[in-house]
């Protein structure tokens, strides 16, 4: 007899598959070289650019946003406490390859390419503290500003010329705001202006799933069969420290781009 729950369930493996190939367009990450970005205010929390999550990676051939980042209950990680309180060493190393990751994303305009609108650039923890030293630096003011902010200088490398203490050498990412200060984009361009006013929610890119679909996914993961789990999203890889910036020269954007910013982000459109 043909097993129609198993059918539904590969429907909806492709279907969550086509939605996140769609989502993955959404993410930015630098390539080999010089690349221009604009941090732009996140529209869900205007307090900051920064979105902070945990992912447990590679469980089958899925990466999971973690229930914990937002202080929800999670069964992974009740299963990583179970391993590490056991006594048992290997065990802990279980526990350690289930630990939770943490990356950091902030929405970007890429300079060339504002016609494809906000989309996210994610980061491992050397990257984001350089951009928060950067942003809590007086002389350099709210960079993320749509009318009087910086651009950033992304300049990547696959293989840095520094190598750790085994000899080996790491991805780079150097980051250089530009001192000029300019909008986001031209106010004159309403259709960039669009661009740059709307943004996915990054909870629809990584959606969490529920306890119940968690907990099955370790316990496949700790007991493995024939069936796996197709691939719900993927994120970028980690990058490796960036280099302190230098003071600016501040350069108004002007009384105008401030006017035209404030009207079409402040009043509704017909």
């Amino acid at each position: 007899m043909v097993n129609v729950q198993k059918l539904a369930d590969r429907l909806r493996q492709f279907e969550e598959g086509a939605k996140s190939t769609e989502f993955t367009k959404l993410l930015w990450k630098p390539k080999e070289g010089v690349q221009t970005v604009r941090i732009v205010p996140y529209k869900f929390n205007p307090e900051s650019p920064f979105i902070e999550l945990k992912f447990y990676y590679k469980l089958g051939d899925s990466n999971y946003l973690a229930p914990c980042t937002f202080g929800k209950p999670d069964p992974i990680l009740e299963v990583i406490e179970a391993l590490r309180s056991s006594g048992s060493n290997e065990e802990k190393e279980i526990a350690a390859k289930l630990a939770p990751s943490a990356r950091t994303y902030a929405p970007v305009i890429v300079r060339g390419e504002e016609e494809l609108g906000v989309r996210y650039w994610g980061f491992g923890v050397q990257v984001y503290k350089q951009l928060l030293k950067l942003m809590t630096n007086a002389n350099w003011g709210d960079i993320t500003s749509w009318t009087e902010g910086n651009d950033l200088d992304v300049e990547f490398h696959k293989e840095s010329k520094k190598k750790n203490a085994k000899g080996q050498s790491f991805p780079e990412t150097i980051i250089t705001p530009i001192p000029k200060k300019t909008p986001v984009v031209n106010p004159a361009r309403k259709d960039l202006m669009e661009k740059v006013q709307d943004q996915t929610d990054i909870m629809k890119i990584f959606p969490l799933k529920s306890y119940d679909e968690l907990k099955q996914v370790v316990e496949k993961w700790l007991h493995p069969s024939e069936e796996s789990i197709a691939g719900d999203s993927s994120t970028p890889s980690a990058e490796a420290p960036s280099e302190s910036a230098q003071p600016s020269s501040a350069s108004p954007a002007g009384e105008l781009a401030a006017n035209e910013f404030e009207k079409f982000f402040n009043t509704s459109k017909s």
